[in-house]
């Protein structure tokens, strides 16, 4: 053999030999092919957490993250999910080329901070670990076994704490803040009845508004309240619409319009029932009552009573809210921070709306910064540092200028309410879409190291 048909000849096998290396490296890499139940309980189990979520209240984008990750952190990448309040509708795609779909219908929701707490750190350890679908579905059973509930009379608690707080906070003395309190606990009797025979929310509203009213007018008759109108405003924060309102503003600038348009026909039906339901309750008490006069002129509390009123109603949210463990305080600490801005802004002369959206970012700037700090949601920390900001006062105006048929009070009103709940839905934004950008941008830095 020549010199060069050797050379060849050892050419060709070291090009085999390297092809057969090729060959091995891409049979150890390439995953076993995964039968169609594996993807099928994959997407239940991402569908099912999503919806423990979405009953505990959680925001439309975190419902769909949570399937987007749990999918993709099974290694698969064709994933689709659309949420909006009632329901969740979620596919996936396998490697053969199968869409599988799952739909569940969520029948009814209430605000568990708790819940939502658990339930996004399962859904990280999840991610982290990717257990077989046996032992992700014993996670979630036990998951759910752990989420906390305050107790009944912990409930009429924050019930009061609402409305005490609130009354002060809104201009009243101790007998407002008493009246006030009082309304607030007839206020969570009528809702814990109410929701024992499954009430659609219009009618709950209704009747727990007219209670309201008619209650207040009552005390304020008997000389238990001096200012009927500021006992109202301070329980009406446990029915107005307020996080409802910010929340649909919030999902139709974020892009989720179908989100945000169906929390928005939520808000319409609440208001529209408490108007009625107060209208008819202030009526009712002061045809029994002829002799309730005006009250009062609401007090300017010093800055720092204000938010000593803000930050007792804001305790009682959490309670309500079943907000648990050692975070309770660093919750609380944002309703001291958000309102002080607003005052401030207000006070160097900004526009009201100006002042809620600079008040809403810092309390969205507190929460992501919060949430990053202590690994937890986000959600819990911001809820109780936008509960001062919430423009109850605005909203018993303008329902109060409808039942007295003062139709342009009433518009102008509603107008500077709703120009705040949107600069609050910004505010909140703007913040949070900066701490999303710069999680990606973060990601992508790490992921382009590792290559």
């Amino acid at each position: 053999m020549i010199k060069g048909e050797r050379r060849k000849v050892l050419y060709s096998k070291k090009d085999r030999l390297d092809a057969g290396l090729q060959a091995i490296e891409a049979q150890q890499d390439r995953q076993p092919e995964r039968e169609d139940s594996f993807y099928e309980e994959l997407l239940e189990f991402a569908v099912s957490l999503a919806n423990k979520l979405q009953t505990c209240g959680a925001e439309t984008y975190r419902v769909e993250d949570t399937i987007n990750r749990i999918v993709v952190a099974y290694g698969v990448e064709r994933v689709d999910a659309f949420v909006i309040p009632s329901s969740i509708m979620a596919s996936l795609e396998t490697d053969g080329g199968r869409i599988i779909t799952k739909i569940r219908r969520l029948k009814s929701s209430e605000t568990m901070l708790d819940g939502i707490e658990r339930y996004s750190a399962l859904s990280r350890r999840i991610c982290a670990e990717k257990p077989d679908m046996k032992e992700a579905r014993r996670l979630l059973r036990e998951t759910e076994g752990k989420v906390c509930r305050y107790s009944t009379p912990i409930f009429y608690l924050s019930a009061f704490l609402i409305g005490a707080g609130f009354g002060v906070f809104f201009g009243g003395g101790l007998l407002e803040a008493l009246a006030s309190g009082i309304c607030g606990l007839a206020i969570g009797g009528a809702q814990r009845f109410m929701g024992r025979f499954h009430a659609n929310t219009f009618f709950t509203s209704f009747v727990c508004s007219f209670i309201l009213g008619f209650i207040a007018n009552v005390l304020t008759a008997i000389g238990l309240c001096q200012n009927a109108d500021i006992a109202v405003i301070g329980a009406i924060m446990l029915l107005v619409p307020g996080f409802l309102f910010t929340n649909s503003l919030r999902d139709v600038i974020y892009g989720d319009t179908m989100s945000g348009l169906n929390r928005l026909v939520q808000v319409m039906i609440i208001a529209v029932a408490l108007v009625f339901g107060t209208s008819s309750g202030v009526s009712l008490a002061r045809q029994i009552f002829p002799n309730i006069l005006a009250g009062m002129t609401p007090i300017d509390h010093p800055l720092y009573i204000q938010c000593l009123a803000g930050l007792i109603g804001t305790l009682g949210f959490g309670l309500m809210f079943n907000m648990h463990g050692k975070g309770i305080p660093f919750a609380l600490l944002g309703s001291v921070i958000s309102w002080p801005v607003c005052v401030l802004c207000m006070r160097f002369g900004l526009a009201e709306p100006i002042a809620y959206l600079f008040g809403a970012a810092a309390s969205s700037l507190y929460a992501e910064v919060m949430a990053r700090i202590r690994k937890f949601p986000a959600t819990s920390y911001l809820m109780c540092a936008l509960v001062p900001l919430i423009p109850g006062s605005g909203i018993y105006y303008t329902m109060d200028f409808i039942r007295r048929g003062m139709v342009q009070e009433a518009y102008d009103k509603g107008m500077a309410t709703a120009a705040i709940a949107g600069s609050m839905a910004v505010g909140v934004l703007l913040v949070s879409t900066a701490f999303r950008m710069w999680s990606v941008w973060k990601n992508k830095k790490q992921k382009s190291i590792k290559k």
